[in-house]
Formats: structure tokens, sequence, C-alpha cells
């Protein structure tokens, strides 16, 4: 399972406390200090720019809108034979 943003900036804040350092006040200064310390720390993992946005994933079920929809409809299929 992947984290989400809120798990990543909460554990950035997290470790800027624990070292003694501010956490930035913007989204965008903590994403500019989470990026320094990754390169400054040496990890080889790309920066995000640099990778392809994922395919959204496709849901295994219809909505429940989808699906109470098909019910109707076969249900008023029935009535009408």
């Amino acid at each position: 399972m992947r984290p989400t943003v809120r798990q990543i900036y909460a554990l950035a804040a997290a470790l800027c406390e624990k070292a003694g350092e501010e956490f930035p006040k913007t989204r965008e200064a903590a994403s500019e200090l989470i990026e320094r310390l990754r390169i400054e720390n040496g990890h080889p993992a790309p920066r995000l720019e640099d990778i392809p946005i994922p395919p959204p994933r496709r849901r295994r079920g219809r909505g429940g809108a989808d699906k109470l929809a098909r019910r109707i409809a076969a249900e008023v299929a029935r009535e009408l034979r």
C-alpha cells in the first residue's frame, strides 16, 4: 500500500521536530525541504516530476447507483413480460 501525501508530510514534520528544525509553513516549502534532504542524503529514487503519473486504477465493481439502476431495469422488464 502506498503512503498518502498526508502521511508523508506527517512523517516529515515528525522528523523535523526530532532534528530540531522547524517544519515549513506551506506545502510547497515542505516539498522543497523534503526534496533537498532527499538529495543531500543520496536517496536514489527519482524526483516525482521525473516519473510518469500512473494510470487510474479500475474499480472491481460498479457503483451503488449503477447497481440499483440495473436492478430496477430488470424488475421493470420482468413486470412488462
